[in-house]
């Protein structure tokens, strides 16, 4: 649980940003990013299922660096999308907003399966909901710190509604953030795999 909070608080949260930056900026209409979201749900559910049908003999500290270098790549995909190059590739925005989506909540799905698995094999018997209400509050708590995180660098960075300037910066910073957590892999247990103990 510590790590997972980690996770979330070491890594600038740039979402709300993004969102800003896609509706004014990109202007690209609410109804397209609920179908955006509606993509990313798809993208946790085929996550899900990778998971479970590959992944899960895999030891949870490789699946979760593997997981933060893939988080790393797809924010880059939100770099490209600030600095207009996708539009120099012939790629318009709704697609790669469409392709971003799906993927990072696909991916960030293997990050959340490994610890609700290893908080089961952990559990004592007769407290899985307290534990599960446990590290859901925890990672709500994380999610909310990265946020403000994220609020705080924008700040830093005169990144505002109307006012985007430094936020291909701001991007990049999070990227180099996101490798931070590979550096408490050490809280998860070496052995750890999805498999039932």
């Amino acid at each position: 649980m510590a790590w997972f909070f980690l996770a979330h608080v070491t890594v600038p949260n740039l979402s709300t940003v993004m969102f800003y930056y896609q509706t004014e900026f990109l202007k690209l209409d609410a109804s397209f990013l609920g179908t955006a979201r509606v993509l990313g749900w798809l993208g946790l559910m085929i996550g899900t299922l990778t998971y479970n049908r590959y992944l899960k003999k895999m030891r949870l500290r490789y699946i979760l660096m593997f997981t933060q270098v893939g988080v790393a790549l797809l924010t880059v995909l939100d770099m490209v999308l600030v600095s207009r190059a996708n539009v120099l590739l012939g790629i318009s925005d709704k697609v790669a907003v469409l392709f971003g989506s799906a993927l990072s909540d696909g991916i960030n799905q293997f990050k959340f399966m490994p610890f609700l698995i290893l908080s089961g094999q952990l559990c004592p018997p007769g407290i899985e909901g307290t534990l599960f209400a446990l590290f859901m509050s925890i990672n709500n708590l994380g999610m909310t710190v990265g946020s403000f995180v994220g609020a705080g660098l924008a700040s830093v960075l005169n990144i505002s509604s109307g006012s985007f300037d430094n936020l291909f910066l701001a991007i990049g910073i999070q990227v180099l953030c996101t490798f931070i957590p590979v550096v408490f892999l050490f809280l998860i247990p070496k052995e750890a795999t999805g498999l039932s103990a």
